[in-house]
């Protein structure tokens, strides 16, 4: 017998500031350990994994840069890191705990990050992830329909090869 459905709703986003250091840290443990084979990285010799964007905002270095956690149904789901360069927005760090994913709650969590920031949008995942290609895709499609435009995005010498989705949620005018 299955253990039973968790509950996938109400999905909230809570805005990260230092009092929720340790879980976000925490949390950071686990999204770069799902990120440890395809970058085939080691934990350190503590035992723990580096993740240089998460130090830098919890260190407040980086003011162009956003943190939500995810809750739902009242407990935590994951995180979502966001920030802006150049007038271009794009989610730099997202993380949905695994009992969770598939459900829709990182949909909805994505798609909100997008609506609190309207304008230009580049996304970027890993090509070698169908199932990361697959769900930006719905998140784009959910934002602005069929327009938005894939590409290859630079990636980091000797890691996964990246893919790129852009799109622009500003008003239109008119």
């Amino acid at each position: 017998m299955r253990p039973p459905e968790l509950p996938s709703t109400p999905i909230g986003l809570t805005p990260v500031d230092r009092s929720h250091r340790a879980v976000l840290g925490n949390l950071g443990q686990l999204y770069r350990y799902d990120l440890a084979e395809a970058y085939r990285h080691l934990p350190n010799a503590d035992g723990t994994y580096n993740n240089r964007r998460l130090d830098r905002f919890l260190a407040g270095a980086d003011p162009d840069t956003r943190a939500w956690l995810i809750t739902v149904a009242g407990g935590l789901g994951g995180f979502v890191m966001a920030g802006r360069a150049d007038q271009i927005a794009s989610i730099n760090d997202f993380f949905v705990v695994r009992p969770l994913r598939r459900t829709g709650v990182g949909r909805v969590a994505a798609g909100r990050v997008i609506a609190e920031w309207p304008g230009r949008w580049r996304i970027a995942f890993q090509a070698y992830n169908p199932g990361a290609q697959l769900f930006w895709q719905r998140v784009a499609t959910d934002a602005v329909g069929p327009h938005w435009h894939r590409s290859e995005a630079p990636s980091v010498p000797g890691a996964p090869a990246d893919i790129c989705l852009s799109f622009d949620t500003s008003p239109t005018t008119g």
